[in-house]
């Protein structure tokens, strides 16, 4: 007989939406990681000349400085030529436009989204878990960007969330079957199991949200996007309590009702999800080999999974057009900066004593970075052409005028296969589970009944398809 004991052992059985659209790309230089306050070769730049120079690396407009013996005129580096000194300049102010907000969609909360055999999953249902996953963007964004993103996802979550909230349904009515069938019929034994399930149900989620939240409170963006893939109930929830600063479950319950859920809704779903994994722990209990070929065909149809992009370290210095009258008095005091460093003066004292970006305060030194992930493409292009340990020309993009050094860097290159034999060998392993987990959903819904509101829009998208083929012929 089952016992009514509830295994809590997690497989990648459902899939939170997750928002891609957010913009991710708004990471830029600033967000690099600085390296220890240790500047790297403060002095002997390879640009000063032997015996001593003096003609200044970075010209300035005015009196020509007479060259003296062994002075260098640099060539023009891979990434431009180096901008000439101007006169004066108005920067025109950025613009950009956005597009119109998509509609949202929106239902009554008595509204059937779905039936799973003769189970029936109402919008009251499914808000409150959409309503959760978009709530953290709120905080983000200004209201008016808030809805427009409301409006352009909802209806793509609604859609993920019914999908979700349908195959734990269906997962759980197979468990219940389960259970009727080793019960045989005994309806007294089949309610007291129930009743015993539903205790400790509450139990579990009670232990398992302790434990999820100090991770939660730890997580980076990253793991906390990794532990919500894995289970979509206790850490959002966990997550809930993080960014509502709630502690008790009863400040919780109030919290969920503001989403129109509630803490019993909440264990209720989380119940059925165990109980539903349980099931797939018992059928997907097949063990795997992976081949030597197989990791071998793999390494090689995956080759860009395994690559490693160009990095460097590099020091910068900066000036930002915005605090000058014109862009000549920028030019003027970049090229001061350049000489001072080209004639021997440390540079990082440079850089935190004149500098005018992020990390100036450190000497403008930044730590590895990764081939085409700064925001300015004129700067990446010269950290990955110029010979390490030279001073850059002094280079212009669209906020000011910059010199950078590159103090190390590492060539573009791949991981090795010996490498990455433990990596292959569990994607090789989680795709055979997937796809005994696909084998056992089919033959689950060979049984039930199954609909959802989105399947009357597909079959009018269809016929309307088809009837503007028939009208085309």
């Amino acid at each position: 007989m089952l016992t009514a004991g509830i295994s809590l052992v997690m497989q990648p059985a459902l899939r939170l939406v997750t928002f891609a659209v957010l913009a991710l790309a708004l990471r830029a230089a600033t967000a690099q990681v600085a390296p220890p306050q240790t500047a790297p070769a403060e002095r002997g730049d390879p640009y000063a000349p032997r015996g001593g120079a003096t003609e200044a690396r970075y010209p300035l407009p005015g009196p020509a400085v007479a060259p003296g013996p062994g002075s260098y005129a640099a060539p023009p580096p891979a990434y431009g030529p180096a901008p000439q000194p101007p006169a004066s300049t108005n920067l025109p102010p950025p613009s950009a436009s956005s597009p119109p907000a998509a509609a949202g969609e929106f239902f009554e909360p008595t509204k059937i989204m779905a039936t799973v055999g003769d189970q029936y999953i109402f919008y009251g249902d499914v808000a409150p878990l959409v309503n959760m996953i978009l709530e953290p963007y709120r905080a983000k964004m200004s209201p008016a960007e808030f809805a427009q993103f409301e409006a352009k996802n909802r209806s793509a979550a609604n859609r993920q969330v019914v999908a979700q909230l349908m195959e734990a349904k269906l997962l759980y009515l197979e468990f219940d079957r389960t259970i009727v069938k080793n019960t045989k019929g005994d309806q007294k034994k089949l309610g007291e199991i129930r009743t015993d399930m539903q205790k400790r149900m509450l139990e579990s989620f009670e232990k398992e949200l302790a434990e999820m939240r100090p991770k939660v409170n730890a997580a980076k963006p990253d793991e906390m996007q990794e532990l919500i893939r894995r289970d979509s109930i206790i850490p959002r929830v966990a997550l809930l309590m993080r960014d509502n600063q709630v502690e008790s479950l009863g400040e919780l319950d109030t919290l969920l009702r503001r989403y129109g859920s509630s803490l019993d809704k909440q264990v209720r779903a989380y119940g059925e999800d165990r109980l539903g994994r349980q099931m797939i722990s018992k059928a997907l209990a097949k063990k795997h080999e992976v081949t030597y070929l197989e990791m071998a065909d793999y390494y090689r149809l995956h080759a860009e999974d395994f690559a490693l992009a160009a990095k460097a370290k590099y020091e910068i210095l900066t000036v930002k057009f915005v605090n000058f009258p014109d862009k000549g008095a920028a030019y003027n005091t970049i090229a001061q900066m350049g000489n001072e460093v080209y004639f021997g003066a440390p540079f990082a004292a440079i850089a935190r004593k004149h500098s005018q970006e992020p990390n100036a305060a450190k000497g403008g030194a930044y730590d590895w970075t990764t081939q085409g992930s700064l925001a300015s493409e004129i700067i990446d292009r010269a950290i990955f052409t110029l010979e390490p340990g030279k001073l850059s020309q002094i280079i212009e993009d669209a906020t000011g005028y910059h010199i950078v050094r590159v103090t190390e860097r590492q060539e573009a290159g791949s991981v090795s296969f010996v490498e990455a034999q433990p990596k292959i060998k569990e994607a090789l392993l989680r795709e055979k589970r997937q796809a005994d987990y696909q084998k056992y959903i089919e033959r689950v819904r060979t049984g039930t009944p199954l609909w959802s509101i989105y399947d009357d829009e597909e079959a009018a998208a269809l016929a309307r398809q088809q009837a503007a083929g028939g009208g085309q012929r």
